[in-house]
């Protein structure tokens, strides 16, 4: 089925949330041919009458990034029940058949489109879908990363829950509810730099951070990036990273604060290691001397 439903010479893109279908303010606002805002004026306006779970659902701006939208303040769907509601206030006519045709044409056309086979059909062989092999994937993914060293099982198992809900809509809260919370002191959140600044020693960059955790077993170097050990997992893990500058792709270390009285400990046993460190010589291309004249040939 296509992705796109066109109502009242509008494309409106179709959107799933916890198996129905839902529409944005915006959709709702585009289809009527209503000024922008018009449709959250409403909402607000009308908000005590609404049931969320059942007339719309919110979502945070982390959330809607992960559905591909943009929305600084929270994304709002309307759920077919509440977009009837929403809408009375538009009263005139064209209001009315609009109303109708978002109903049968967009909220319903995909019960339409799965309405059981006449009788006496022979039931259809049931198979795997391509979303639930997706999934059987990426459960296979997460447990092979879950076993990496520095990495958290209850945070690949987060992120796990994470794409399947932003991929199939499935209703995921309260599995990441069973997921064990994590106390802030050993949050996994401070980079080098950041454990730099912690610190407040005189001089301190990242990489005193990386030689000092390197000489404390708890991080070695990998052919491209730093990487947790077995005895540093305890304080750190393993992160994916996009450098904004240069669009470099790969993996850095991050660390608890329990880290940081550790560090604290070995500046203080080792004085020198917060000493700055001496640059790495440039390396300079020899220019080819250019080629002597020859003489004339006789």
């Amino acid at each position: 089925m296509s992705n796109i439903v066109t109502i009242n010479d509008t494309e409106l893109q179709v959107i799933e949330y916890q198996g129905q279908r839902v529409a944005t303010l915006a959709q709702i606002d585009d289809v009527h041919k209503r000024p922008d805002g018009t449709a959250r004026r409403t909402f607000n306006d009308h908000k005590h009458r609404l049931i969320e779970g059942q007339d719309y659902f919110v979502r945070d701006a982390y959330e809607a990034r992960e559905m591909g939208f943009t929305a600084p303040n929270g994304l709002i769907l309307m759920t077919e029940q509440g977009y009837t509601m929403l809408v009375k206030p538009f009263g005139d006519d064209l209001a009315w058949q609009v109303q109708r045709n978002v109903v049968n044409g967009y909220f319903r056309a995909k019960e339409a489109a799965t309405l059981p086979p006449p009788a006496g059909t022979k039931p259809a062989r049931v198979r795997s879908t391509p979303t639930s092999d997706r999934v059987k994937a990426l459960a296979f993914v997460t447990r092979e990363i879950a076993r990496v060293p520095g990495v958290r099982p209850e945070a690949a198992a987060s992120a796990f829950l994470a794409i399947v809900e932003r991929d199939t809509g499935l209703p995921v809260s309260e599995l990441r509810s069973a997921l064990p919370a994590t106390p802030p002191e050993v949050a996994f959140q401070l980079n080098p730099t950041f454990l730099a600044k912690r610190l407040e020693i005189e001089g301190l960059k990242a990489s005193h951070i990386n030689l000092a955790l390197i000489a404390l077993g708890f991080q070695e170097e990998g052919e491209r990036d730093y990487v947790v050990t077995a005895k540093g997992a305890e304080y750190g893990e393993m992160r994916s990273y996009t450098n904004q500058h240069n669009g470099h792709q790969g993996y850095q270390s991050v660390w608890s604060a329990a880290v940081v009285p550790l560090l604290a400990a070995y500046f203080a046993e080792h004085p020198d290691a917060a000493k700055p460190l001496p640059k790495a010589p440039r390396k300079h291309t020899k220019k080819a001397a250019a080629p002597e004249p020859q003489g004339a040939l006789l």
